[in-house]
């Protein structure tokens, strides 16, 4: 059974060589896993979404719960799913500040953003647009 994961995150380290090893190490992990998603950073904040079969989502997800580069995760949406959302990428990546604030606002009250902030309805429907408009890069 196929399942789609969503989390936000505290970043503890928003620098461009931790955010590229996070990267590196999930998409290895993900291909390794037979999990896609994408990893949304910016404004201090990790948002993250992750499908696959559901034991192998949930192990991912206690890992970030164990992972110090993440604080104060927070578990915004599960749910299952009848097809793969983000089948293109092992881990896509979305740099959420260089995305016009119009467009992050129509998620969120105010900027910065926090993890607080999101509500699952609201990220869900954000990481399925940023797909829709071709927003996540591989890279």
């Amino acid at each position: 059974m196929l399942v789609q994961l969503i989390y936000a995150s505290v970043v503890a380290d928003s620098s461009a060589a931790a955010v590229d090893t996070i990267l590196a190490q999930g998409r290895r992990h993900n291909e390794e896993r037979g999990i896609t998603g994408v990893l949304c950073h910016g404004y201090g904040v990790f948002l993250q979404a992750i499908e696959g079969e559901r034991a192998a989502v949930n192990q991912t997800y206690a890992q970030v719960l164990r992972d110090a580069r993440h604080r104060d995760a927070q578990l915004l949406y599960f749910g299952e799913i009848c097809e793969r959302n983000f089948s293109n990428w092992w881990l896509g990546q979305v740099r959420l500040e260089k995305l016009s604030p119009p467009f992050v606002l129509k998620y969120v009250e105010r900027l910065p953003l926090t993890p607080g902030q999101l509500c699952g309805t609201s990220a869900r429907a954000m990481v399925l647009d940023l797909v829709a408009t071709a927003a996540v890069a591989h890279r």
